[in-house]
């Protein structure tokens, strides 16, 4: 195509070759000169996606069409470059015009890069490169990874193999002092020979550390799955669930317990059987403890992650009182009763408090106020006889 350019009322007719051989950019995407943007990037994503290398290996001329779709979509797509191109074709945005140029060896249209600062190709050295105004280069494979997701995307060399994601189930002993569980491993690789996705199964032991807990997560290096020929396996990430306990109640490296006790260990002390972790002690209650008391049994505990000590072992006292008693059992509280009455604040008060307030809770506040009117109406009764008869 001959070229006819404007300047200062000279009119110099010039025709490069350089050019020539190129199809017009409107009719690679296949588009009118009137497109939009948005046709103009629709159509490029088709054709790309199309003609992919990585998608056409068997076709040699695809690698060709690729670079000659994205050529006409890089130029279309910049509003600067396509104004070039629409006034001046090929030579316009073509990087070797300089070559041949009447004005000097500069670029006719002001400057010595045709797109005025903003880029171009480079398809010298056998790849696809675009150059952006500061002069780095961007591979437009990663440009398609952005437009298709990355599947398609040329990598420059041995891929790593992937992460694999399992879970093992603990109980909660084995949680507290670490267990070895075997796993089985079943996933798809894919093969690069064929480049078809296979099944791969293997067995895998993993070693849980003592004081491990609910929803944490280890990692083995190097047990996912295959990489790539060269290329070192991914990781293997094993969440660890940890059933409940019913006698042992965990919150972080403490654990917590409850002891029953009588209403009489509770009052004059005593001692308690206790299953700890690491088996049976004997604790002692000290007198008049109140309900809801908790005693530390400090080292007791889980171990901690990291670290040499252990968490503490919280034993909470509940107090056990019984829905029925002998007769004889009913005498020896009433008396109890009344002798801590009337100690006052004497040597039982605080256990005289203790028994009256247990005493309520067995029979009822109205009970024992209507069996303390009685006793005070028989009290009456004797000292009635007792005056009738002097």
């Amino acid at each position: 195509p001959k070229l006819t350019i404007q300047n200062n009322n000279i009119n110099n007719s010039v025709r490069f070759l350089s050019s020539n051989s190129k199809r017009d950019f409107y009719e690679v995407l296949g588009v009118a000169r009137s497109a939009d943007k948005g046709e103009i990037k629709k159509a490029y994503f088709k054709l790309a996606k199309k003609y992919h290398p990585d998608t056409n290996k068997d076709d040699e001329t695809a690698a060709e069409k690729f670079k000659e779709v994205t050529e006409a979509y890089e130029v279309l797509s910049d509003d600067e470059q396509r104004n070039l191109y629409n006034q001046f074709g090929h030579a316009g945005v073509d990087p070797n015009f300089q070559q041949g140029n009447p004005f000097g060896g500069g670029n006719p249209f002001g400057g010595g890069n045709p797109f005025g600062g903003a880029g171009g190709f480079n398809f010298q050295d056998g790849s696809f490169h675009f150059s952006s105004s500061g002069g780095e280069q961007i591979d437009p494979e990663e440009l398609f990874d952005a437009f298709f997701g990355g599947g398609a995307r040329r990598r420059r060399g041995p891929r790593r193999g992937s992460d694999l994601q399992m879970h093992v189930r603990l109980s909660f002993q084995e949680a507290v002092n670490g267990t070895s569980k075997d796993l089985h491993l079943r996933y798809q690789v894919m093969n690069p020979e064929t480049g078809q996705i296979e099944i791969k199964e293997r067995d895998v032991t993993v070693d849980t550390p003592p004081g491990i807990d609910n929803g944490m997560n280890l990692r083995l290096s190097g047990q996912g799955a295959e990489g790539d020929p060269g290329a070192p396996r991914g990781n293997l990430l094993v969440q660890v669930l940890v059933e409940d306990d019913e006698y042992f109640h965990r919150d972080g490296a403490d654990v917590h317990t409850e002891a029953p006790i009588s209403i009489t260990q509770a009052i004059l002390g005593g001692t308690v059987d206790v299953r700890t972790l690491n088996g049976e002690v004997e604790v002692k209650i000290p007198k008049g403890c109140q309900p809801d008391t908790k005693l530390m049994l400090r080292g007791k505990g889980i171990q901690k992650l990291h670290a040499a000590s252990k968490g503490n072992h919280v034993v909470h006292i509940k107090i056990e009182i019984p829905k029925e008693i002998t007769k004889r059992q009913e005498e020896l509280l009433r008396e109890f009763d009344d002798e801590t009455r009337s100690s006052g604040n004497g040597i039982s008060g605080r256990i005289a408090k203790a028994a009256e307030s247990a005493f309520e809770s067995i029979f009822g506040k109205h009970k024992a106020e209507e069996e303390k009117q009685k006793k005070e109406e028989k009290d009456e009764g004797v000292e009635e006889k007792k005056q009738a008869a002097s």
